[in-house]
């Protein structure tokens, strides 16, 4: 069957993450058996014998994240793109209707982007469906699994570095855009955040022991008691000051701007 021809998922990923894109493969096919777009893989080294994905972007040792990213687009025909980060584990089956629904929304609305989950909830009413970010304000560009306008994709990740810049500093470069920048007003891409800082995250542990997957924690622990409470902390802090505040602070000082998100 002939992939549809509207939309492509781009994975992002790099070598130093190959243990944990493993995993996104065994999820994804379980999960989301009939997905009807092409498959993307932008990473550093060529994964050999990779049946999964229909094509790589291998972009070699020494090219930043976002450079990456903007080689990875100006090799795909689509003028929409679903971007999904490595360690994004499909968790539940993923509604295909409803995704394709969603494609022809974020088409018929003319929407920069549509994200498929309420995060951050800091949106405003677009109609009865939607929800919509203000542009130029924290986190309304995120790398949160959307469905993008390709160009308005390309146009950010060029003038930023890192995912971490993508988020943060992109979200403030697009203050002019008029097309709306929707998103859902319920989960509706079913997924976890399986790594976060080069831990593992519990649950998704729990995700892939419910699946048979085995984690090899050689290559990557769980998290330390002490960063367990530390991020707990920064959980408190970014609760309970304005989301703007915090990220143009940020900003402001670089805070973890070479970082993975």
């Amino acid at each position: 069957m002939a992939a549809n021809s509207q939309c492509t998922i781009l994975v992002a990923s790099c070598d130093a993450y190959a243990d944990v894109l493993g995993h996104f493969e065994t999820l994804f096919s379980k999960f989301w058996p009939d997905c009807p777009f092409d498959t993307v893989l932008v990473t550093e080294t060529r994964r050999e014998q990779d049946r999964f994905f229909t094509r790589q972007v291998a972009c070699g040792k020494g090219m930043d994240w976002s450079a990456m990213l903007v080689k990875a687009l100006d090799s795909i025909a689509t003028d929409r793109v679903a971007l999904l980060m490595d360690d994004y584990y499909l968790s539940e089956r993923v509604d295909t209707p409803r995704f394709l629904a969603r494609l022809a929304d974020a088409r018929r609305l003319g929407a920069a982007s549509l994200r498929l989950i309420p995060n951050p909830d800091c949106f405003r009413r677009f109609d009865d469906e939607f929800g919509a970010y203000a542009p130029g304000t924290a986190y309304c560009v995120s790398c949160q699994v959307s469905i993008w306008d390709k160009g308005f994709l390309r146009s950010i990740a060029a003038q930023t570095t890192s995912a971490w810049e993508f988020e943060r500093r992109g979200s403030y470069l697009c203050g002019g855009e008029e097309r709306p920048m929707l998103v859902t007003r319920r989960r509706e891409f079913p997924f976890v955040d399986a790594v976060h800082k080069g831990c593992w995250e519990r649950f998704a542990v729990k995700l892939c022991e419910d699946n048979g997957i085995a984690i090899d924690f050689s290559r990557r622990p769980l998290p330390s008691f002490r960063r367990r409470i530390s991020e707990a902390i920064k959980a408190l802090v970014f609760h309970a000051f304005p989301k703007d505040w915090i990220v143009r602070t940020q900003n402001a000082l670089g805070y973890g701007a070479t970082g993975k998100t």
